[in-house]
């Protein structure tokens, strides 16, 4: 294990590629932190990768035939007892067809006597005695084919069938949203902006008239209309047989399929149980407490009436408020175009446009304002950077066993927050190509032990080259991020001034800053 000290972050990975190489982060794994002096600490400890039928069944298909057995030799007996036996034979010398049509008419059956001259009758026969039994709609020429090809006597033959009538289809609502109460996505908490198509109805449309093998037109049926306006409810408008939104919010559909728009979304703790990710663009009530890896942007206000904690997220259009407090547990971050008010805020990023008011103490954080920071309560300070552009407000900075506290007032905000939101962007990347790399030495161990081609192996193989390729994703942004904490520290110090390329404040900032640390929150 060696312990790397450096004044900034920048300086860590320049000695990591001086002692290890470019590919330092396949030998070793890196934690950071910061010391009571407000020196970076990182700790490097050394990585070890230890590279250490199906059965066919043949179905069988089995087949019957049935076998119409021709057997006449009784007839023939009877018919030689009988006086006038060649006026019998003539009467039987043709086959007889009987033709049986269904109750309802939908149906018509033939069934074939054989003669004795002739076993079977043509097809053009079969068509004339349908015909002269009234059957004229929906004769199966093709069955009719069959049964003379095939010799196919003595049974009941379907050689026509009549259409039924098509249903109706009736009018619905086809919705535009999803509407199921039981998600299981990590975007179930929809939003829609005004004006927005939300529901349309989908007119009726009548059904087909039907028809009976003997000609006879069975009647269509007409599809169920409805009023869309009654579907139509709070903050929802119908034009042109389409629902659409009045107001932005989150669309919603209650039991009776009434459609609304709620201008606020309340979440308590069995919404938060479905989902990680919460993206409204009104003001977002959170009723509970809230800890956790969460990403939750509002558009406009957020209310947490509860404390929270771990790596969430918070990213808000107004303002913030947080009834219990904030303990980011060095992961947290919140940032707000208005202000933020909290109860504390222990190890986490705070970032407000307007001010900060913390009712007890900040401790060990990093927390900006575009105006002031106040710390009423206890009004303690220590620990971490606390900085404002006009005032910082408290009753007591720093403490008796020298913990190292920054406070500065009159900063450049856009600058400021710009760094804090790379370096804070950075150290969970860290923590995550130290847990991918992790990962990928456990599943390496797992995969050499087992030996021949398995599906258990594949499987393995494709999540050590998924993770594989996640690393490289996080070596590049920490290069990326790398570059752009050396221009704001060359920046700050004003050495970028003597560099041959012509870096103005502006560009500066459009390059760093361009809106990128947002995404990481």
């Amino acid at each position: 294990m060696e312990v790397i000290k450096v004044k900034e972050l920048v300086e860590v990975f320049e000695e990591l590629e001086k002692r290890y190489g470019p590919k330092w982060y396949e030998h070793v794994h890196v934690d950071v932190n910061t010391d009571i002096d407000g020196t970076i600490r990182a700790v490097v400890m050394p990585t070890i990768f230890k590279v250490s039928k199906v059965k066919e069944s043949k179905s069988e298909e089995y087949s019957s035939e049935l076998t119409v057995e021709k057997k006449d030799e009784h007839l023939k007996k009877t018919l030689r007892t009988i006086e006038n036996l060649e006026e019998k034979l003539k009467e039987y010398e043709n086959p007889r067809i009987h033709v049986t049509i269904s109750e309802d008419e939908m149906k018509a059956y033939v069934t074939i006597i054989p003669g004795f001259e002739k076993e079977v009758p043509t097809v053009e026969e079969l068509m004339k005695v349908l015909t002269d039994s009234g059957v004229v709609y929906g004769i199966k020429k093709d069955v009719l084919e069959k049964i003379v090809e095939e010799k196919l006597t003595y049974q009941q033959i379907l050689v026509a069938e009549g259409v039924e009538p098509t249903p109706p289809v009736d009018a619905m609502i086809n919705y535009r949203f999803n509407t199921s109460k039981d998600f299981t996505s990590f975007d179930e908490f929809q939003s829609c902006c005004e004006g927005q198509v939300l529901a349309e109805k989908v007119p009726p449309k009548d059904g087909e008239p039907g028809k009976t093998v003997t000609g006879k037109e069975l009647p269509r049926r007409k599809g169920k209309d409805f009023d869309l306006r009654k579907y139509a409810g709070e903050n929802t408008k119908v034009v042109d047989n389409k629902i659409i939104a009045t107001i932005e919010g989150q669309p919603c559909v209650d039991d009776n399929g009434v459609v609304h728009v709620r201008d606020v979304l309340v979440i308590g703790e069995r919404d938060l149980e479905k989902s990680q990710k919460i993206n409204f663009p009104g003001t977002i009530i959170i009723t509970c407490n809230l800890d956790g890896a969460f990403k939750i942007t509002a558009g406009k206000d957020l209310r947490v009436n509860g404390l929270v904690s771990g790596s969430v997220r918070i990213k808000a259009g107004g303002d913030v408020y947080i009834k219990g407090g904030f303990f980011g547990r060095g992961k947290g971050a919140i940032v707000a175009d208005g202000s933020v008010t909290v109860q504390f805020v222990t190890e986490g990023l705070v970032i407000a446009q307007k001010d900060v008011n913390v009712q007890d103490y900040i401790m060990n954080s990093d927390v900006i304002a575009g105006r002031s920071v106040k710390v009423t309560g206890e009004g303690l300070i220590v620990g971490g950077n606390v900085k404002a552009v006009e005032l910082i407000e408290a009753k007591s900075i720093g403490n008796e066993y020298g913990l190292a506290t920054n406070v500065e007032v009159g900063i450049d905000f856009e600058y400021e927050t710009t760094k804090a939101e790379i370096t804070h962007r950075v150290k969970l990347l860290l923590e995550e190509l130290n847990n991918v790399s992790g990962y990928i030495i456990k599943l390496r161990t797992a995969f050499e032990k087992i030996s021949g081609a398995t599906i258990k192996k594949d499987q393995l193989k494709s999540l050590i080259v998924q993770l594989e390729a996640r690393r490289e994703e996080i070596i590049s942004e920490i290069s990326k991020l790398r570059q752009k904490l050396k221009v704001l520290t060359r920046f700050s110090s004003g050495s970028i001034e003597n560099e041959s390329k012509d870096y103005n404040q502006r560009d500066l900032f459009c390059w760093c800053h361009n809106k990128y640390p947002w995404r990481g929150l």
